[in-house]
């Protein structure tokens, strides 16, 4: 089988398993408070385990009157790992623009550092290679087929939203070739970035990156938009990545995801493909998924547009 099919085999794997454990409903015992708010109000959390790496709880929220074929939004917290607040975040965002929200956790105990992941989790800690089926992306598709059946939801494709360490598994899972299913996505605030260039380690360059997943031909025809706060420029910020690799990228995160976009124009033009990629500000906004989530739900499923290929520009109110 060539490289690529067995790459995308690997993001299908297990897609149509059975429901795993429920956890939803009214509140379990031993829940924060914000987790029995957020009950209350219809969001749902199961554990998925049908899959071969980590089980892991998965959010859900499908307000009253979201059709059948609404859109599927996933949604990609950060290194704090706090699912429940990004959910609460996007919840009147949600009943608002009528879209059913995917929300998976990825605990530090089950996943542990960036390594597992917002950066794939292609290796164990001695550098021994992972089987495909147990990467960090692997895990997204068959949540999707499991969400699907058990909301008895029409959509065929999802889209992506990631913030802070969550853009980086966005950005990341985009470059090793994404999903089958995917449609769009949004990388906003990524502290860090595997830039498009070969001869940079993953996960700050592509080296590395296990043979057959970067095609860069498909990769920039898909609709991704890098967005940033023009605020996000704290070079002190207490979550800021510090490696060389990350610092050689900029002193601070805009100043990375600009670097990051234009390199990948720069690749793109190098390598005589179309890229239909975007890049956009958030006047005002720093490092903050709340500030950055209502503008990116307009660019994903609103009037918002943004020029592909174009330079990182203000995102305007739609008219």
């Amino acid at each position: 089988m060539p490289a690529k099919a067995i790459a995308g085999a690997a993001l299908l794997v297990l897609a149509g398993c059975a429901p795993g454990q429920e956890v939803a409903g009214a509140a379990p015992h031993g829940n924060s408070a914000l987790q029995e708010k957020l009950f209350a109000k219809g969001v749902k959390r199961f554990i998925f385990s049908d899959w071969a790496g980590p089980a892991l709880p998965v959010w859900t929220y499908r307000a009253a009157g979201t059709p059948a074929d609404a859109p599927v939004l996933f949604i990609f917290h950060g290194a704090l790992r706090d699912a429940d607040n990004y959910v609460d975040q996007w919840l009147d965002l949600a009943r608002r623009y009528k879209i059913v929200l995917i929300v998976p956790e990825f605990s530090k105990a089950s996943f542990p550092g960036a390594r597992s992941y917002s950066h794939g989790w292609f290796t164990e800690k001695d550098g021994m290679p992972r089987p495909p089926e147990k990467w960090s992306f692997a895990v997204v598709e068959p949540i999707f087929a499991e969400v699907r059946a058990r909301e008895a939801l029409n959509a065929q494709r999802y889209s992506l939203y990631g913030h802070s360490g969550g853009a980086q598994f966005v950005h990341r899972f985009i470059l090793a070739g994404g999903g089958p299913h995917m449609a769009r996505a949004v990388s906003a605030n990524a502290g860090s970035y595997a830039m498009t260039d070969p001869a940079v380690k993953w996960p700050f360059g592509l080296a590395g990156l296990p043979e057959g997943l970067w095609h860069p031909k498909s990769v920039f025809a898909l609709p991704v938009t890098v967005l940033l706060g023009t605020e996000d420029i704290d070079p002190h910020h207490h979550s800021l990545p510090r490696q060389p690799e990350a610092m050689a990228q900029g002193p601070y995160r805009l100043a990375r995801g600009q670097t990051f976009y234009a390199r990948a124009r720069a690749v793109a033009k190098s390598e005589g493909v179309p890229f239909a990629w975007t890049c956009g500000l958030v006047r005002g906004v720093g490092h903050d998924n709340g500030g950055m989530a209502p503008v990116a739900v307009r660019v994903l499923f609103g009037k918002t547009a943004l020029a592909p290929g174009a330079d990182c520009a203000p995102v305007e109110e739609a008219r």
